[in-house]
């Protein structure tokens, strides 16, 4: 029998994340699917903005745990991100549970296991899913709503003497550089936890405050949610370039949502944002140039708004409709111009210290045909939604998820 005294704990008790082994030696049941709804259950937002800072991180005195179970219900639209990370050694004891293509996918590092390995279904789509991890001799057991996806074999063996007794665990984020895992990924996870029990509590020693500024909304759907005042920008070189012969670029936004007034997107420099630029006002599409009159459209939700970019001019259209901007020759100054120089942009929603009150959501957003991950753009706003919207705008009026 294995002592559970202080110099001989199992390696890795981060697997005490895990749930107990069925009592009785009978055969364990499988747990009811969760409910899909969330009438008395908050939860808690996985994400806290772009990078890799996990929403909360707590840890435990390892000498003094009894209860050697955890659970937690799961959902999301996001397909790629980090659910939970733990360590006792960020070095050479670490675990990680993520998602990939939508999938889990496991990361592991310590002295008797270095690997990678992803299994079990698709869980970006929105529903709640029970993910339960388990120990059983030196094997874990990954499980999605009761049915084991995964099991390890030999990955686990004692701690040695000198090892640390404390364990960090992280919620939707890492405690080390992304470039560390063993396979990197992007670690902001539009994601909502509930149900969920860490460890055994009298054995847990701090635990920081979540830090996530939204809770979970009841329903929400597949999208990019843009609450009032907030935005985005991509470098003009890091997204799909223009056609060269003739020179032509695109980009088409499928609208879902809209309300208020206020900036969609602009095309231009941190010092001149607006050399292009397309606002939403009173259930219209307003296209400018500079200080120049504008275009507009009347916006009809669901139809893709695509902008067209020529030598000579913008092309705005929705369904049939289509209005047709001129543009100055080319030559220093320019739109075309903004593609040789580093600071181009591709600005979305509110510029810093706008006041207006747009918001919107987007089904989709693509340059040049290719989608557009939000996780990757250079900088955003905290409160914007990568992977989802409300499901009416009243919903997310006031920032929360």
């Amino acid at each position: 029998m294995v002592s559970r005294g202080p110099l001989a704990i199992w390696h890795w008790l981060l697997l005490l994340l895990l749930l107990p082994l069925p009592s009785h030696g009978g055969p364990a049941l499988r747990p009811p699917l969760p409910s899909q709804t969330t009438e008395d259950s908050p939860a808690l937002h996985l994400s806290n903005g772009p990078g890799q800072e996990p929403v909360t991180i707590m840890t435990f005195n390892l000498t003094k745990i009894t209860k050697i179970s955890s659970s937690f219900e799961f959902r999301t639209w996001d397909p790629e991100g980090v659910i939970f990370y733990g360590d006792t050694n960020p070095k050479n004891d670490w675990f990680m549970l993520g998602l990939r293509d939508g999938r889990p996918e496991i990361q592991l590092h310590n002295h008797w296991a270095q690997l990678t390995v992803s299994a079990g279904p698709r869980l970006d789509d929105g529903r709640w899913h029970q993910m339960e991890v388990k120990i059983h001799g030196d094997s874990l057991l990954l499980r999605v709503d009761g049915v084991e996806v995964l099991r390890l074999r030999q990955v686990f063996g004692q701690l040695a003497n000198n090892s640390q007794l404390v364990m960090r665990i992280a919620l939707g984020g890492l405690l080390f550089p992304a470039s560390d895992l063993r396979l990197p990924l992007v670690p902001a996870l539009d994601a909502c936890l509930r149900q969920d029990d860490w460890l055994d509590q009298q054995a847990q020693t701090s635990a920081s405050v979540p830090t996530s500024v939204r809770s979970c909304a009841l329903e929400s759907q597949p999208g990019i949610f843009f609450p009032p005042g907030t935005g985005a920008e991509f470098g003009l070189q890091e997204i799909p370039q223009p056609h060269a012969e003739p020179w032509a670029f695109s980009l088409d936004l499928a609208l879902q949502l809209a309300a208020g007034s206020g900036r969609l997107l602009a095309l231009g420099t941190p010092e001149n944002p607006s050399w292009l630029s397309i606002h939403l006002q009173d259930q219209k599409v307003v296209l400018s140039s500079g200080s120049g009159p504008g275009l507009d459209l009347p916006l009809v939700l669901g139809l893709p708004l695509q902008l067209k970019l020529t030598v000579s001019g913008v092309v705005l259209s929705q369904g049939a409709k289509k209005e047709i901007l001129a543009l100055p020759p080319t030559g220093p100054g320019s739109l075309l111009d903004l593609w040789v120089q580093p600071q181009g942009r591709l600005f979305l929603g509110a510029l810093p210290g706008d006041t207006a009150s747009a918001s919107f959501c987007l089904d989709g957003l693509r340059a040049q045909g290719q989608s557009l991950d939000m996780d990757r753009a250079q900088s955003r706003s905290l409160n914007i939604w990568t992977h989802s919207c409300p499901q009416n705008p009243g919903n997310g009026s006031d920032t929360t998820h």
